[in-house]
């Protein structure tokens, strides 16, 4: 199913992530040159690396002379287990492990291709060390039995020379939102692809406006893969074949067909019929502190409303810094830090003191991560 090469991608693309987020620097996911990249890799940044490495692959976490050798292993345990271990982006609390087996992969490579008839060439603008990365630039190519192509995701490069007809973009909505402010324009016969977040009706509609012969934006997680999809803006996501749905509870559950194992979705839905939905919001945003089921959500909805706070995110520490909430808050020009006390002030009067953030952080914009996610801080 995967070969060596594949390994190298994904070990690849996992090293350039820890180097973009150790350094804050989101170009150095663009690095090409792997085995330079592993050859100047700093030390903390490479360990980082080797073990989340060992954790996608099942094996103890160990110390490599070589990138070769860390790919034979890598390699020789993804043959050995046939599952290969991914991280959720940690957007709505702490990452947590999702186990794809090699059965998984091929039933949704498989259930996908029916989508993308006609492509002719991928292009990828996404690591592959995430699932949504490796489900559509490493796996589909497999399934289609077509080429890939890793190009950086840069919004303003001179697409018309680096596209050719029947090519399909695997983007997110964040490049796609900066390719059209870019006032780019698709050559003849190029699909384009989004996922990860919502992609909003207007970077669609834009997208379809420049040229694109057709939009895809795929529904899922990191802990179901891919559940629906949908062609245009405004319309429901249309579930995957290789998905069944129950209505019996309160809430939809679905399960592979090729299992027993009935799950809730990852977000509240609309249910227009059996088998279309729209996404409304996470399940459960609830987190602990305390003692005390806490929402961050409508922590971030009372810290918008302070005259000085244009956007801000609040989640749960990490263990290593607390047990308490945190905020990102980016100010509105002509503010500064010196805020920090008024906001406070602020939000004491409105919230609990356990829905109180203890740290503040400010910057010019929210923090993401190299797909345009939400990102920790």
């Amino acid at each position: 199913m995967l070969n060596r090469s594949d390994i190298v991608q994904l070990i690849g693309d996992l090293m350039r992530t820890e180097l973009a987020r150790s350094q804050a620097d989101s170009l150095a996911i663009f690095d090409a040159d792997t085995e330079g990249l592993w050859t100047n890799l700093p030390t903390d940044i490479k360990q980082k690396a080797e073990e989340k490495a060992a954790s996608m692959f099942g094996y103890m976490p160990r110390t490599f002379s070589s990138l070769e050798r860390m790919v034979d292993y890598a390699y020789a345990s993804f043959l050995k287990n046939q599952q290969i271990t991914f991280l959720t982006s940690g957007s709505t609390g702490t990452p947590k492990q999702c186990v794809h087996t090699v059965n998984m992969m091929w039933e949704e490579a498989h259930g996908l291709t029916p989508l993308f008839e006609g492509i002719s060439r991928i292009v990828s603008l996404v690591p592959a060390n995430h699932l949504y990365g490796f489900s559509f630039t490493v796996i589909l190519p497999h399934a289609l039995g077509i080429p890939v192509v890793h190009l950086p995701a840069l919004p303003s490069q001179a697409w018309h020379t680096l596209l050719q007809p029947g090519d399909l973009m695997v983007g997110f909505p964040l490049f796609w939102n900066y390719w059209l402010r870019c006032e780019n324009k698709f050559p003849g016969d190029i699909q384009v692809l989004s996922s990860t977040a919502p992609c909003k009706d207007e970077v669609i509609e834009g997208i379809l406006q420049a040229g694109a012969h057709r939009f895809t934006e795929i529904y899922g997680s990191s802990e179901t893969g891919a559940i629906a999809y949908r062609h245009q803006a405004g319309k429901p996501f249309e579930i995957l074949p290789f998905w069944d749905i129950s209505r019996k509870e309160k809430d939809p559950l679905i399960k592979r067909c090729s299992t027993t194992k009935w799950q809730s979705l990852p977000d509240k839905v609309i249910m227009k019929n059996e088998r279309f939905l729209f996404p409304v919001s996470r399940q459960d945003a609830c987190v602990q502190v305390a003692g005390e089921n806490i929402y961050p959500k409508h922590v971030e909805q009372v810290l918008a409303q302070h005259p000085a706070v244009k956007e801000c995110r609040v989640r749960l520490m990490r263990p290593e810094e607390g047990e308490r909430l945190k905020a990102f808050v980016v100010l509105r020009e002509g503010f500064g830090p010196e805020q920090l006390e008024t906001i406070r002030t602020f939000l004491i009067k409105r919230l609990t003191v356990h829905e109180v953030p203890r740290t503040y952080t400010f910057g010019e914009m929210l923090p993401v991560s190299e797909l345009g996610k939400e990102a920790d801080w």
